[in-house]
């Protein structure tokens, strides 16, 4: 399958995750490049409320409900912000703006990002393009076996809540995991038919591509401003980095957590937007569109995964630091009385009380399977080479980057953004290199102790700080130029530098583009392209196994279970030809009764056989012994190579280590 016939499913999922958001972002009064930056945060909310809330009353996940779910997010939103007496925000500061408000011509205020939007999400989506191969082929790796399957349960359940998604895995499992990611794949294959790899594929590239470029230009225009060279400098460098967004769809893979990361960049702006006191405080409609607009970023981004809440607390902090510094100095040099200090500390402590609750109780489960991979050297060193994990350096970003610090620095703006970029560093490090133990654990824990996922946040601060980096880079030779324009006998017409100006800022991005399109990147994707190789090598699903995948149906009746062994890619039966399995997860938590028909269905004893009547087990899918990773030991022996063994009846095979067996044993 070529591309061309994929672009129906492509278009489609950006439709979904894009359309429903503009609606929400108009209906605040939301203007210009803003409405489309806030677009997919609202439409990850309206998905995530909204599949709880038909979960709980038993209403069948669909574009209906999308639908539906749209309309009274829109509603609400229109009275929450309905206010004629509304002031039109000042727009003296060029980089204190609100986004509601686009000053100067159309073409800067949103013309400029879209086009750098696109420029960006076109060189991701490439790079994907060239990762993924062909629109069907999927990642052969561990988490992908949860993530195409647990698509499959949406679509067979219609439950896309993420109260009971984590249900798959089995009786005896936590039923919270977060079905965003999922519930838009979903969608995809109801409305287009599209395969669930295809489906899969399709959120992943408009996660990465537009999400993740629309937040980093958001969050760099936000803070510096509607420059052109912070524009196009934040978008190029948004999408020439690898530990996001390509790290985290090669490494797990995880999914779900890039859907929630791509958001980080988009709520951080938000958070500096409602900092602001002063500008908000004279239009109370606008401070009530970005609290309201805080609000579904947030149940976006958290039912996307709930552990990019936790990234947001901590990367913020430094900001609500500095802000609340601010307001305790003003109310000492003012001269508050008692109570006006005795409430802002009880608020302070309140503040502190909940930060600290939510980073230490609003994490997953202890999980300390991964080691240090560092010398305290060498994190320190990959980190601020933008090149984690064993990656290439980036001298691109890493230079840009350092000389945004030391703009900040000088102009004295923004320098919580650099303590932010430190403490992701910091992250980074600590997991990197610090033995496992409470420092680590307490630290990292809300990321698994994984390094990967780590890695993944260093390239928002790195975007928009190199965005800076390009700005400063530009004002000064600005300044050159004009100081030996002015010295000439005939200077140079004002109209003349502009048309200079524009002709090298068109240059210059078309060389940074093209110098990090074809940096470290590249080396990347061509070093994990086989992760989506599909052929008989693949170790999870080879082409003679979905060929006898795809011919289940002829020979399994409807509502009968197979027994698998999911390390082989037998359980992909499920996700990829609809059929129920015994087990559907690596690390499913199975009842006794799966245990042991996995383990012991060959011995056919009564136990067994009652087991297998129980969970209505009729036939085996054995797909060999060749393994994801030789992790299960033995627990899955009674059903894997089961050939010549005593009840079992081969009804189809498609290759030596592809075939269906009934079971007879227990007739």
């Amino acid at each position: 399958m070529s591309w061309i016939p994929a672009l129906p499913a492509l278009l489609t999922t950006a439709g979904l995750v894009l359309i429903p958001g503009l609606v929400v972002a108009f209906c605040l009064r939301f203007k210009g490049f803003a409405v489309l930056a806030l677009a997919p945060a609202f439409s990850a909310a309206i998905v995530g409320a909204f599949g709880v809330l038909a979960g709980i009353l038993n209403i069948s996940w669909s574009i209906w409900v999308y639908l539906a779910g749209t309309a009274i997010t829109a509603v609400a939103a229109y009275l929450l912000t309905m206010n004629k007496g509304r002031q039109a925000p000042d727009t003296a500061i060029a980089d204190d703006v609100s986004p509601q408000a686009e000053p100067g011509s159309p073409w800067r205020g949103v013309w400029l990002p879209i086009a750098a939007a696109g420029l960006a999400a076109a060189m991701v989506a490439r790079r994907l393009q060239q990762l993924i191969g062909q629109p069907d082929n999927f990642a052969q790796n561990f988490d992908n076996v949860f993530h195409l399957n647990a698509i499959r349960y949406v679509l067979e359940t219609g439950n896309a809540s993420s109260l009971t998604l984590g249900q798959l895995q089995g009786e005896g499992s936590l039923g919270v995991y977060p079905a965003t990611w999922h519930a838009f794949a979903a969608l995809t294959v109801q409305l287009t038919g599209a395969s669930v790899p295809l489906a899969e594929n399709s959120i992943n590239i408009v996660a990465a591509s537009i999400i993740w470029t629309l937040s980093c230009i958001f969050l760099a225009r936000t803070l510096f401003g509607r420059s052109p060279v912070v524009t196009l400098a934040a978008a190029v460098l948004s999408a020439v980095q690898i530990a996001f967004p390509f790290m985290l769809l090669v490494w797990g893979p995880l999914f779900p957590n890039t859907l929630a990361l791509s958001m980080i960049p988009l709520l951080i702006g938000i958070v500096v937007m409602l900092t602001r006191g002063a500008r908000l405080d004279s239009d109370q409609s606008l401070r009530r569109s970005w609290w309201f607009a805080l609000l579904l970023g947030l149940a976006g981004m958290s039912t996307a995964h709930m552990s990019s809440v936790n990234a947001l607390l901590v990367f913020v902090l430094p900001l609500l630091l500095a802000v609340w510094w601010q307001e305790l100095r003003k109310l000492i040099s003012t001269g508050a009385n008692a109570r006006r200090l005795t409430t802002f500390s009880v608020l302070s402590v309140a503040g502190a009380a909940v930060a600290l609750a939510l980073w230490v109780f609003l994490r997953p489960a202890f999980y300390d399977s991964w080691g240090t991979s560092q010398t305290m050297g060498g994190a320190i060193g990959e980190a601020l080479t933008n090149g984690p994990m064993g990656t290439p350096v980036n001298w691109l970003v890493t230079i840009l980057a350092f000389v945004g610090i030391v703009h900040l620095f000088r102009i004295r703006r923004h320098r919580w953004l650099v303590v932010s970029y430190a403490i992701s560093v910091t992250l980074y490090v600590v997991d990197a290199a610090v033995e496992r133990g409470f420092l680590r654990n307490f630290l990292t824990g809300n990321w698994y102790q994984d390094t990967y996922r780590l890695a993944g946040f260093l390239p928002i601060f790195a975007t928009v700080l190199g965005a800076a980096g390009a700005w400063a880079i530009a004002q000064y030779l600005m300044k050159v130029v004009g100081e030996r324009n002015a010295r000439l006998r005939r200077p140079v017409p004002a109209r003349n530098l502009r048309a200079l100006g524009a002709g090298t800022l068109a240059a210059a991005t078309a060389g940074v583009a093209l110098l990090g399109y074809f940096g470290p990147v590249q080396q990347y994707i061509q070093e994990k392209m086989s992760l989506y190789y599909f052929n008989e090598a693949s170790p999870l699903v080879t082409p003679e196994e979905l060929e006898l995948i795809e011919q289940l149906d002829e020979y399994v009746p409807d509502g009968t279970v197979l027994a698998v062994n999911p390390w082989n890619g037998s359980s992909m039966a499920y996700a990829l030809g609809g059929e129920e399995v015994l087990t559907p997860h690596l690390f499913a938590n199975p009842d006794p009764e799966r245990r042991l028909i996995s383990y012991d269905l060959d011995s056919f004893s009564p136990e067994v056989c009652t087991a297998v009547e129980d969970e209505n087990v009729g036939y085996v899918l054995d797909f060999g012994s060749q393994v994801l990773a030789d992790l299960a030991g033995d627990e899955y022996i009674g059903v894997t190579d089961v050939a010549g063994e005593p009840g079992f009846e081969l009804v189809a095979s498609t290759g030596e280590n592809a075939n269906l067996y009934r079971i007879t044993g227990c007739d």
